[in-house]
């Protein structure tokens, strides 16, 4: 089997869950025998990937200057499009999977001779047709989806979502292929954090409900004066945020923090609780995380969360700000009940591994030749 993928993930992140997916299935299916990986970078700044491949260009990592990230994506990126749109044309693979939703491909691929394969990490694209880059992005998924051999998404609700989106898709096209977490296999590094904390991690905007949280850890704050509220990744705060901050009394009590993935763990571990009050993910890998790092949990009982999950977690309606309150307050009082829970996590990640979904990688793709 001849499988080729592309860098668009590796040149749009430097961190993430989809690069960190990616970088785990071509370092996997390169050590097997059956299988030939095609595979090139010519730059990143990806952490994950450069510690497959160090030698990758990653000069301009160090530095940064205004529009560099689109200045990246323009020369790297185009370049790669380029060597990809050859590799198509004359050496038709078995397989072709993009890394990320792009569509520069799409012109170039002879679906006679090489098989896309396409994963749908979520549809949040469509959800909210109003943000003309989600707009644009549901139209670059959609022009995948209709040619793609198989459709690879990372859970059951992913699925049920995609086939209610896309009507035209077949069920049995659909291969679900539960995610795992890495931060296990990194030691943690010693960062200087608060004493008592609850932990947030990732993007903060919109439908990731951060906003809740920060009200739910308002109305809390009086009966719990020294929690404090750490938030990693996402970015520094902004303008918005530090406005909304400051008049809920938080300003010295919510902090911003970019960590490295030791750091992250550390966080983690050292955290009273973590909270994940998102409104839609697609899986939800900081849960499993939460789980292996043995922190007690608190999610949004709304898409895949619950499923991922399992009932190693506080299930709550985030979107009730005295409802997620309530919950934040009795794991960090009752010692039962967050032991309980880390209990339950530390069983529940164990089901996860990414040795099944290279298993159920490597099933969809010889689905998408039979």
């Amino acid at each position: 089997m001849k499988l080729l993928f592309d860098d668009e993930v590796f040149i749009r992140q430097r961190y993430g869950g989809v690069s960190r997916i990616f970088s785990n299935v071509i370092e996997s299916l390169s050590k097997q025998n059956n299988i030939e990986v095609s595979f090139q970078c010519s730059y990143t700044e990806n952490e994950y990937l450069l510690q497959l491949f160090p030698s990758v260009a990653h000069f301009l990592k160090p530095y940064q200057f205004p529009l560099k990230g689109k200045i990246v994506r323009a020369i790297a990126g185009g370049w790669s499009h380029y060597k990809i749109n050859q590799h198509l044309r004359l050496n038709s693979p078995d397989i072709f999977h993009p890394t990320f939703y792009a569509d520069y491909y799409l012109k170039h691929i002879n679906t006679q001779k090489t098989n896309l394969v396409f994963t749908v990490h979520d549809l949040i694209h469509e959800k909210i047709p109003q943000n003309t880059h989600y707009k644009l992005m549901a139209e670059v998924k959609k022009r995948n989806i209709k040619i793609a051999k198989r459709i690879l998404v990372v859970s059951e609700y992913t699925k049920k979502d995609l086939l209610e989106q896309y009507p035209f898709v077949k069920e049995h096209s659909v291969d679900v292929l539960p995610l795992a977490q890495s931060l296990s296999l990194v030691k943690e590094e010693y960062v200087n954090l608060p004493e008592k904390y609850l932990l947030y991690t990732g993007e903060r905007g919109g439908y990731k409900n951060f906003v809740g949280l920060l009200y739910a850890f308002a109305q809390l704050h009086p009966s719990i004066t020294d929690l404090q509220l750490v938030c990693a990744g996402g970015g520094r705060f902004r303008p918005d945020e530090t406005k909304l901050i400051k008049s809920l009394g938080l300003f010295n009590h919510v902090h911003q923090y970019s960590f490295s993935d030791k750091q992250l763990k550390y966080a983690y571990i050292n955290a009273k609780c973590f909270v994940f009050p998102s409104n839609y993910e697609g899986f939800g890998i900081p849960v499993l995380e939460a789980f292996a790092c043995g922190v007690p949990v608190i999610i949004n009982n709304k898409t895949s969360l619950p499923e991922v999950a399992g009932n190693a977690a506080m299930s709550v309606d985030a979107n009730n700000i005295h409802e997620l309150a309530s919950a934040i307050k009795e794991v960090i009082l009752n010692t039962s009940l967050s032991s309980s829970l880390v209990e339950l996590g530390l069983n529940r990640e164990k089901l996860f591994t990414w040795d099944n979904h290279i298993k159920l990688t490597v099933n969809a793709y010889n689905r998408a030749l039979s």
